[in-house]
């Protein structure tokens, strides 16, 4: 009776120890898992926001290069009256002196 006593607890005591192992060897894994899925949301949403901000600089950009086009239109304008005053300005310096 006692050999088989001592059986049956080695074999409770293996099998509780396998359960217990592949439960705790499940429970790593899930952790890992969490971990994977929480770190690849974080780079999601890092990649994300990367994404906004370069299509806001891109606009800005657009925006830039159409506010730097406008002013290169008004000086030139510009250059042109002031050549015009000049030319005026020579035209009535001429006529006072005769």
């Amino acid at each position: 009776m006692t050999v088989e006593l001592t059986i049956i607890i080695s074999i409770v005591s293996v099998s509780a120890a396998l359960f217990f192992g592949i439960k705790s060897a499940k429970k790593a894994d899930m952790s890992d898992v969490e971990e994977r899925a929480k770190r690849q949301a974080e780079i999601t949403v890092k990649l994300e926001q990367l994404i906004s901000i370069t299509s806001n600089l891109k606009e800005d950009m657009k925006e830039l290069g159409s506010k730097i086009t406008n002013f290169e239109k008004t000086t030139e304008r510009l250059a042109v009256r002031l050549d015009e005053v000049e030319r005026r300005l020579s035209n009535l310096e001429k006529g006072g002196q005769q």
